[in-house]
């Protein structure tokens, strides 16, 4: 049987990438200032970890203006993380940005974090679903890369807490999106029936399930 996609409405998209970018701010804001040079995660530092993360949001506006996309055209969420899967050199890449992006914010993570977070809302706001996003992997429609980074924030923002010892609970819609493109991705690499199982207590949990490391 072929995989069916489910949907998630534009509004809950917007509304869940929203709710994940300040549940960011937030758990940013709980650092402590000593704290940004301890572990974050895997080789990073909190300090890197956060400037990884900041690319979820930076990337929105990079893509949006840009036109030098990756061949073809993405039609789901899923899509662009199974296209993004299929280089595994990637994890280098995206590994040696991080330090780049932490150095970019300067010494006030807090509130560089807080400005980036407010301009592009205001860029997010003015744009309409169907606006081009040019991404390295292939072009995409804003509402549909939206959710892609909605799971970013979400994910590395519990790792930031987890890494800072902060209990700070996700969002509803944002974690309702994170989950449902979890599965999306699953459901498209052949692994949807090895989640199910676990889930449901009859199998354990996979390593790594979706193929998406620490470092991605």
């Amino acid at each position: 049987m072929p995989w069916v996609p489910f949907m998630v409405d534009s509004d809950q998209n917007r509304r869940a990438f929203r709710e994940a970018a300040i549940f960011f701010v937030d758990t940013v804001g709980r650092v402590p200032p000593d704290g940004l040079d301890d572990p974050g995660l895997g080789v990073w530092s909190v300090r890197e970890l956060i400037g990884h993360t900041c690319r979820a949001l930076l990337t929105v506006k990079h893509y949006s203006g840009g036109t030098d996309s990756g061949p073809g055209r993405l039609s789901r969420p899923a899509d662009y993380f199974c296209e993004v899967l299929k280089d595994r050199s990637i994890h280098a890449a995206v590994a040696e940005r991080a330090g780049d992006a932490a150095a970019a914010l300067g010494d006030d993570l807090s509130s560089a974090v807080a400005g980036i977070v407010d301009s592009v809302f205001c860029l997010v706001d003015a744009l309409p679903d169907d606006h081009p996003v040019a991404t390295p992997v292939g072009e995409m429609r804003l509402a549909d890369y939206l959710p892609t980074r909605t799971f970013e924030l979400v994910v590395h923002t519990l790792d930031l807490a987890g890494a800072v010892g902060e209990d700070n609970p996700v969002p509803e819609s944002a974690l309702s999106v994170a989950l449902w493109l979890s599965t999306e991705v699953a459901a498209r690499s052949g692994r949807a029936e090895d989640l199910l199982m676990a889930l449901t207590g009859r199998a354990p949990l996979p390593s790594n399930l979706l193929g998406l490391g620490p470092d991605s």
